[in-house]
């Protein structure tokens, strides 16, 4: 039953942006198959084009046979405490955050009466949460921005609080489309965090309560890691200079793989008969 309380904690679905939303829909059938979703609220915070966007995911997710969807477009962190928006979190089994800017989204929503409900039913009561290009970027804590074609150069990166969902380790989408392994690399520099995960176009990581993920999809998932890096001139340059980095941990999964965030190592991979899956489409 939506809304019921099972004291466990739900999943996480990250999708490095572009998924498919008209033909297959295996990233966003992925999601609703998790925990068998009737009802599912799209936050469209994010983006610039709310009526444009919403209408886009209502379609795709009532091809899936939703029929419950609901569109939560907040512009302003003063609207967050509506009580009727909390009841449809209350009776959500699937909050969606839309792509456009993870910047504008953490602005409107971080502590706020919305989110810290939607966080306590994703804690405790099974709730799946979920988010695409910025929606995922916005779900980690610390949030990564800015800085796309200069990654390696210091000081291009800038990073804030993220919600929190996925705490110490940072997330990044379109990630070989928009060569984004510079920008990723450079905030693990700074020490903040070790860890980073880069998600490819039309491809997620569904995240089980004991942080081990799946991906799905037709892209590219990297695993980066600096925990052993035996170089870096990164604390030794002025902003604007050039990083050098030399013993990066770094791991590229495909559809099917099973990774455990704990261990920071692949746990089983089912090979893909289809070709067309190893390779991530484009802008």
């Amino acid at each position: 039953m939506p809304g019921a309380k099972t004291h466990k904690k739900g999943y996480l679905v990250l999708i490095g942006g572009a998924e498919d939303r008209r033909n297959d829909k295996v990233v966003l059938r992925k999601l609703i198959n998790l925990n068998d979703a009737k009802n599912i609220i799209v936050v469209t915070s994010a983006t610039l084009y709310p009526a444009e966007t919403a209408e886009d995911y209502f379609y795709a997710f009532r091809d899936l046979g939703i029929k419950n969807i609901q569109i939560l477009d907040i512009r302003d962190s003063r609207e967050t405490n509506n009580p009727g928006d909390l009841e449809k979190i209350n009776q959500a089994d699937v909050v969606f955050f839309t792509g456009g800017d993870q910047v504008r989204l953490t602005r409107i929503l971080l502590n706020t009466p919305l989110l810290k409900r939607i966080k306590e039913r994703f804690l405790k009561e099974g709730l799946t949460i979920a988010g695409t290009s910025a929606g995922a970027s916005a779900a980690a804590n610390p949030m990564t921005f800015d800085g796309d074609n200069q990654g390696l150069i210091k000081g291009t990166v800038k990073f804030d609080e993220g919600f929190g969902f996925l705490e110490n380790i940072t997330i990044d989408t379109h990630f070989v489309a928009r060569g984004r392994l510079g920008r990723l690399t450079q905030f693990l520099c700074n020490g903040y965090t070790q860890k980073g995960i880069g998600i490819g176009e039309n491809t997620s990581i569904s995240i089980k309560p004991d942080n081990t993920f799946e991906v799905a999809g037709t892209g590219i998932v990297t695993v980066v890691s600096t925990k052993e890096v035996c170089f870096s001139n990164f604390d030794k340059i002025e902003e604007g200079e050039r990083i050098s980095i030399d013993g990066i941990k770094i791991g590229f999964l495909q559809d099917g793989s099973v990774f455990d965030m704990n261990s920071w190592e692949i746990k089983s991979c089912q090979q893909t008969t289809d070709e067309s899956a190893q390779f991530e489409k484009a802008d």
